[in-house]
């Protein structure tokens, strides 16, 4: 259920591995309506096991401008990431598979060892379910998936407008290192301006007038975004990409956790041991899911001045950042940080934020 990137690429690996899905998605046609910023590390068309159409590709990002507070650095990555043209993207995963439009997922009953699905377009069985089908997805909630999970709201405007040093992303936090903005250029004389935050259309207004940004709006994407964990298999059924919460909880985003989990979820289903996928994910991804998971809590609840020390301590060692930061894998810089000896003072100082409050004491003691 969804044909979304993920859901699209796992019908791909599925049909790799010998099989013929059907999916069934709710809208019209593939790729829209877009809900997504379109940034995409280089490892989504080089570190996936079927290979990706580039096709979409319509920018090359180098680098990042971070703000805070008033305060920036700059980020230099050669070729780190690429804008894509999001429908496009999703509609080259599509090719081949047995897709129904149109069709969307009311109910679901468990019915022997699989399921009756009540749809606008009739009803289906299926052996195995899979819920490919968003943040607010009505498999994990018709079957009762286990979840600890928040949904935040994501919004972006694509304006017309020139802006210098294309090649580069501007990221400016509201709160690091959970909310923020972006000015994302697709290289054509249009950018893509969002934010992560608690009132996100308040927010990005806001933002636009501060930085100069006014222009012509040509479209609009709104895009929830699901911040936590959720059991991926229950019974014969299983969850992936943002229905299973596989999100990266630092930048927000989820394509390339997706595509791989797909990878992992297409094996166990070749395997027929449906529930090795929870165990391989959680080899793969789930360490590094709950470290994020805990640092993000702690920005988020921290006190300012702490967070500006966080900030500037990052700001002084950005060329670290830049020969071993992970596009994909945050905690990597945070382990090459803690292992840098003049990080001690920033981290006496967030120990010393996480003692005076005793809701992220209790948090950081639980462990995740």
């Amino acid at each position: 259920v969804g044909g979304g990137p993920v859901g699209c690429y796992l019908g791909q690996m599925l049909k790799h591995y010998g099989f013929n899905p059907l999916i069934l998605e709710e809208d019209k046609e593939i790729g829209r309506p877009v809900a997504c910023a379109g940034i995409v590390g280089k490892n989504v068309f080089t570190d996936t096991i079927l290979p990706v159409s580039k096709k979409s590709i319509i920018n090359t990002i180098d680098g990042a401008k971070m703000t805070y507070n008033g305060s920036s650095f700059l980020l230099k990555r050669p070729g780190v990431a690429y804008i894509i043209c999001r429908d496009l993207f999703d509609q080259e995963l599509s090719h081949g598979l047995n897709i129904e439009l149109n069709t969307k997922l009311l109910d679901v009953k468990v019915e022997g060892s699989g399921y009756r699905l009540k749809t606008t377009n009739g009803e289906y069985y299926a052996d195995i379910l899979i819920g490919a089908d968003g943040p607010h997805s009505r498999v994990r909630s018709s079957l009762k998936f286990n979840g600890d999970f928040k949904i935040h709201a994501g919004f972006q405007y694509r304006i017309k407008v020139d802006v210098p040093d294309i090649d580069r992303v501007a990221v400016s936090y509201v709160k690091p290192f959970s909310m923020f903005n972006w000015v994302i250029a697709e290289g054509n004389g249009i950018i893509r301006v969002g934010t992560v935050a608690e009132r996100p259309v308040e927010e990005l207004n806001k933002f636009i007038k501060e930085n100069n940004l006014d222009g012509e709006i040509i479209e609009k994407n709104v895009g929830p975004i699901p911040i936590g964990t959720c059991d991926l298999v229950n019974g014969n059924a299983a969850l992936v990409g943002d229905a299973g919460c596989q999100v990266k909880p630092i930048t927000s985003g989820g394509i390339f956790y997706g595509m791989k989990s797909a990878e992992i979820l297409a094996k166990a289903i070749k395997d027929g041991n449906l529930p090795s996928y929870q165990t391989e994910w959680d080899r793969e991804f789930g360490k590094e899911i709950r470290t994020c998971l805990l640092i993000r809590y702690i920005m988020e609840n921290i006190d300012k001045e702490v967070l500006k020390k966080a900030f500037n301590y990052v700001k002084e060692n950005a060329s670290i950042l830049e020969k071993v930061g992970d596009f994909e894998n945050h905690s990597s810089v945070l382990w090459t940080l803690a292992a840098n000896l003049r990080t001690y003072p920033t981290i006496g100082a967030v120990v010393m934020g996480i003692i005076r409050n005793p809701k992220i004491l209790f948090r950081v003691l639980r462990g995740k």
